[in-house]
């Protein structure tokens, strides 16, 4: 006992660290309070280490300009309606983005390939309970079912899912021991079929738009692999409306809830309600188009419009909706169009770090891809769940340009 306590007494900090990495990485599809107190423990480690600023920043202007859009947000409490309460409980989620910082000064390069193998781990768990949820084996969590998710909403699992696949899909086509292809192959189908019987439907379009987009940026113009990638999307979106009632369902829906839209005026419904909300913000920037309303004011701005102009049975729904379901929507109407133009910048200077690994550039490009079209349909950048997800990539992301671009400064050196 006494050598044991001896061992972890002596055990660095930088190694705790890079555990509760791998703990955070194996935890990120389960609930968000298991992620959260390792979020926080990582945090603390963090700022009570003595070395905390002992390190070189990328060179990219990310890190500044990700406070600049915090303090921006902030001092639109100056014109928004809000209390001061109101602003910080808005402002404070953003807490959720600090494991990027933490992965990006500790993760040590022989813990790279175990972060993301633990991440697919987890993911792995998380997929078994799903199917025995939807061939009701069992009823764990959320999930039933015709929704067979487990730990957190449809469409956050959806983008989990989406993530998993096209990194999977990678691992496929370039690893070179064929017993590990074959396991890579099988989880990417089984990650694939649980993404379509689940009722994620931003999974779905994410998916296979980012992997039009991973084939395009490794193969370029090689016209005969974009061909078979297109055919085989087409073949499997076929077989899945005619194989999953669950991909069946929620594939008419969409085309149901436009009609009701275009027919009768109806916003009450999913599609309906993020139609309705592209309507609502064009009436918000008519007044307040450069700085937008303030923070958290967008929704009592909805409610106002929605009132004032008695809609309250065409967008009964939208009224009950606590956000504007699309994050790009979410920020122009608090922020404005500066708020809009910082919060996209910092993805450009994320698209702009050059990434040498191909394994990583890889992951990064998709991350990207998924996210930004995800955030067309919901909250995932303001989402707890998505907001974890996204550090972890963007923190491996940023340790491996720290790595390489140190192995550049010794060569040059």
């Amino acid at each position: 006992m006494a050598t044991l306590l001896e061992k972890l007494k002596n055990t660095p900090r930088i190694d705790y660290i890079n555990y509760l990495i791998l703990l955070y990485a194996f935890t990120l599809s389960f609930p968000s309070e298991i992620k959260r107190v390792i979020a926080i423990l990582m945090i603390i480690l963090w700022i009570t280490d003595k070395t905390k600023y002992d390190f070189e920043l990328p060179k990219t202007n990310l890190f500044l300009f990700f406070w600049i859009f915090i303090g921006y947000s902030l001092l639109s409490y100056f014109w928004s309606d809000v209390s001061f309460q109101e602003a910080l409980k808005y402002i404070k989620r953003y807490w959720y983005y600090l494991p990027i910082f933490v992965i990006f000064k500790y993760l040590k390069k022989e813990y790279f390939e175990l972060a993301i193998s633990y991440f697919l781990i987890g993911m792995f768990i998380s997929e078994i309970l799903s199917y025995g949820n939807y061939f009701a084996f069992w009823q764990i969590g959320l999930g039933k079912p015709h929704d067979p998710t487990v730990f957190m909403q449809h469409t956050l699992y959806s983008i989990f899912l989406s993530i998993t696949a096209i990194f999977l899909m990678f691992k496929i086509i370039h690893e070179e021991k064929k017993e590990r292809k074959i396991i890579y192959f099988l989880f990417f189908t089984t990650v694939t079929i649980n993404l379509l019987v689940n009722s994620g439907r931003t999974g779905y379009f994410t998916l296979f738009i980012t992997i039009i987009i991973v084939i395009l940026s490794i193969y370029k113009t090689n016209l005969k692999i974009l061909i078979i990638t297109l055919f085989t999307i087409f073949v499997t979106l076929y077989l899945s409306y005619n194989l999953s009632p669950n991909f069946k369902t929620r594939i008419n829906a969409i085309e149901s809830d436009i009609t009701n839209v275009i027919n009768n005026s109806n916003y009450n419904t999913s599609i309906g309600a993020r139609i309705g909300f592209w309507i609502i913000t064009k009436e918000i920037l008519k007044d307040h188009p450069l700085l937008g309303v303030g923070i958290a004011n967008n929704i009592n701005k909805k409610n106002e419009y929605i009132i004032n102009n008695k809609l309250e049975k065409k967008y009964s729904y939208n009224k009950y909706l606590v956000h504007f379901h699309n994050n790009f929507l979410e920020i122009i109407t608090q922020f404005g169009i500066i708020g809009l133009g910082f919060f996209l910048y910092l993805f450009y200077l994320i698209v702009n770090i050059p990434i040498k690994d191909k394994s990583i550039y890889i992951l990064k490009i998709s991350t990207l891809s998924i996210f930004l079209l995800g955030s067309l349909t919901d909250m995932l950048f303001y989402l707890n769940d998505t907001m974890f997800l996204f550090s972890f990539v963007i923190g491996i992301i940023l340790a491996q340009y720290k790595i390489e671009n140190s192995k550049l400064n010794k060569i040059s050196n």
